[in-house]
């Protein structure tokens, strides 16, 4: 019998030709910003499956979508400046 000792592979870094090709065919821009964000989700899931190459673009594609969404939804947000005097 043999067992898989093999430390686990170290995980890889998003690449940018990767991203591009990811944006242009799997998730165009005109359709990641018409879909619901968990129909969004659920599609980046299923390319991680289908296409395994594509396992670290597809939750920056995810991010900076909700990230899109949440600028332009019109919510205030606080930002806390704290200056430290010495």
């Amino acid at each position: 019998m043999y067992l898989n000792t093999d430390p686990a592979p170290a995980p890889r870094k998003p690449c940018l030709r990767d991203l591009s090709i990811l944006t242009a065919t799997l998730l165009p821009p005109a359709l990641v910003m018409l879909v619901p964000l968990p129909e969004l989700e659920r599609r980046a899931h299923e390319i991680d499956a289908t296409h395994p190459h594509y396992r670290e673009e597809t939750p920056l594609v995810v991010a900076w979508e909700r990230r899109r969404r949440q600028r332009l939804s019109g919510q205030l947000h606080v930002s806390v400046n704290q200056v430290q005097v010495a």
